[in-house]
């Protein structure tokens, strides 16, 4: 009975390592975090990876228009834009909320820092 016991407590016990190594590598993923008190960003602490470097401008410009408290939590942004010009990142595209009109964004960062975040939201129009 001993062996059982022994073999089914090692099984849970790796189970339960396999789950947190899993937790802790997803959490060096770039990846924007959303709480009903804060917006924090994970995963680009340092710009190491391509990853990192590719999508960590447009999570920082995410959780500035966030931060703002003029868009929803719940809002999805979709990113077609990203342009280089002279140092500055642009970052521009949708904000996507079903109980809202559509919202669009752009972002200016310097040296992954945002210096400017706006929104519009454009009504749609009724013919009649």
């Amino acid at each position: 009975m001993l062996p059982v016991r022994l073999g089914v407590f090692t099984a849970i016990a790796a189970l339960c390592l396999w789950g947190l190594f899993s937790l802790l590598d997803s959490l060096q993923e770039p990846g924007l975090l959303r709480s009903a008190k804060a917006v924090v960003i994970k995963g680009c602490d340092s710009l190491d990876s391509d990853q990192a470097r590719h999508e960590c401008p447009a999570l920082f410009c995410e959780k500035a228009l966030l931060d703002s408290k003029q868009l929803a939590l719940t809002v999805k942004f979709e990113v077609t834009v990203r342009k280089q010009l002279d140092g500055d990142t642009l970052i521009a595209g949708r904000a996507i909320d079903k109980h809202a009109a559509a919202q669009y964004f752009l972002c200016e960062l310097r040296a992954n820092k945002v210096m400017q975040a706006a929104y519009r939201s454009f009504a749609a129009k009724q013919s009649g």
